[in-house]
């Protein structure tokens, strides 16, 4: 049920994104990206569509994961995190940390166990301003550059490939885009 809501809004999200970055360098997209956009931003965007229905919380004051959307009358919560890649000031360039994102898996595979599939959502967004998915989020099994994929991580987006074992050989199916993937929930027989 609540992927009615959210497929047609993330459609207009990325529509938005496309046509009005769509003249920009990658290296002028990745500053955007990286200095002009939160979660918060995305939170309100995904939040429009149920306008007076929704309540918001984006800094994190409940104790409760799944919070940053909240639709009562419907039993909705969805849970939204934006990936970023960002430079360190050593000048490096850090990928998010695993852990926030393994919680927010942990907290929809618990809801879907409890029987709230359709009443739940894990949302993620990203700007397609890096060459790989891997320089965004923590797809590795130890830090370094490009360490060895973490099979369990990249079993959560099934928009993903490899044509080797390390982080730098995954790439995007781009023909999958706009197809309904599934992940298997751990602990469970269930595919979402």
């Amino acid at each position: 049920m609540i992927e009615k809501y959210l497929i047609s809004n993330c459609l207009f999200i990325i529509d938005e994104f496309n046509e009005r970055y769509e003249k920009e360098s990658k290296e002028d997209l990745k500053k955007i990206a990286d200095e002009e956009y939160s979660e918060a931003d995305l939170v309100v965007r995904l939040g429009y569509p149920f306008r007076h229905m929704a309540t918001f919380n984006m800094q994190g004051k409940s104790k409760d994961k799944g919070n940053d959307i909240v639709v009562k009358k419907k039993n909705f919560m969805i849970e939204v995190k934006l990936l970023r890649n960002w430079k360190s000031s050593a000048g490096n360039s850090n990928s998010m940390l695993w852990d926030p994102i393994q919680k927010d898996f942990n907290w929809i595979s618990d809801e879907i166990k409890k029987g709230k599939q359709g009443y739940r959502a894990f949302v993620i967004g990203w700007f397609n301003a890096v060459d790989r998915f891997s320089q965004i989020v923590q797809l590795g099994k130890g830090s370094g550059r490009f360490p060895e994929i973490d099979q369990e991580k990249s079993d959560y987006f099934p928009f993903l490939n490899k044509r080797g074992k390390k982080t730098k050989d995954i790439f995007y199916m781009y023909p999958n885009a706009y197809k309904e993937l599934t992940v298997t929930i751990p602990g469970t027989l269930k595919e979402v």
